[in-house]
């Protein structure tokens, strides 16, 4: 009985034009792709993840990544991040260790402030810090910011003081900005420590706030929006040194968008030919579908067994 239900079924299908016949087999074959093939699973892994601080929940994306909760083909090399016991990511430029405050994507951009100096209302006196340089591999500081200098070791200056100085705790902290050329002159007599240099993206609510807000860095990356526009998350092949955006279904060099096709026929003609090498062939279906614990079906043994019965 079930030869002939099987049979009949085999002789009606066949009774479609070829043209129907084959539309009628790329979407059988194409459900079945969604079924034996998984996610991408870079594509999984790039997923946004935050430091988990509970006073900071910015997302960390291409081309930054955490070093301890993503994996480096997430982001760029010089772009990977650690994060502080509060929360906050932590950038590394040119060896010296920045808080990251907020990360603009839009348009390339970040800010960050030094540790030191981001928690002033901490009881800890300020050990001396590096002198910003500006620029790394990387990243360069950002335009029409005002410069700050730290005085270490200082005594008549309370006014100005952010903090006991480590150098000496009985002596203070002075943070001056750079075109305060009284103030300056005042700071060269009576203090008697290092002297370092930063810069601030503003002077709202006075250098204090400046200095634990921090400054704007650039930084110089392929744009992401294509990829991410498409529905992809950017990513980098450290083997070949290139961008690379991870679909759910593939890895691309640029975007997820589908290509355009051309005629009919072609687009008839090289469907069924790339569904025929990818599902038919288990060597095919390794190459082209991600891993899966599926194995490939056999049309052949499926179909002797039904007869079989």
């Amino acid at each position: 009985m079930k030869q002939r239900t099987l049979l009949s079924t085999l002789s009606s299908f066949y009774s479609f034009p070829l043209i129907i016949r084959s539309y009628i087999i790329i979407f059988f074959l194409l459900l079945t792709r969604s079924t034996v093939c998984s996610v991408n699973p870079k594509f999984q892994a790039c997923e946004p993840k935050t430091c988990g601080g509970d006073t900071n929940h910015q997302n960390i994306s291409f081309p930054f990544y955490i070093i301890s909760k993503q994996n480096s083909y997430c982001g760029l090399p010089d772009f990977g991040l650690t994060c502080s016991h509060d929360g906050f990511p932590i950038v590394n430029l040119a060896g010296d260790l920045y808080t990251v405050q907020n990360i603009f994507y839009n348009n390339q951009s970040l800010r960050v402030s030094i540790p030191a100096l981001s928690g002033l209302s901490t009881t800890e006196c300020i050990a001396p810090v590096r002198n910003f340089t500006g620029h790394s591999k990387r990243f360069s500081v950002a335009s029409k910011q005002k410069q700050v200098l730290l005085f270490y070791g200082c005594e008549n200056m309370q006014e100005h003081s952010i903090g006991c100085s480590a150098e000496n705790r009985t002596r203070s902290v002075v943070a001056l900005y750079g075109d305060d050329v009284d103030n300056l002159k005042l700071a060269l007599k009576n203090c008697r420590g290092t002297v370092r240099v930063t810069r601030v993206e503003d002077e709202k609510g006075g250098v204090e706030e400046a200095l634990r807000r921090g400054f704007l860095m650039n930084w110089t990356a392929k744009n992401c929006s294509e990829c991410s526009n498409s529905g992809g998350r950017c990513g980098f092949d450290e083997e070949d040194y290139a961008f690379r955006c991870h679909c759910r279904d593939r890895i691309d060099s640029e975007s997820c968008y589908s290509e355009p096709g051309a005629t009919a026929a072609a687009v008839i003609a090289g469907l069924l030919s790339i569904c025929y090498f990818t599902y038919m062939s288990p060597a095919s279906q390794e190459k082209y579908c991600f891993p899966t614990k599926v194995k490939p079906l056999r049309e052949a043994s499926i179909l002797r067994s039904v007869l079989d019965e």
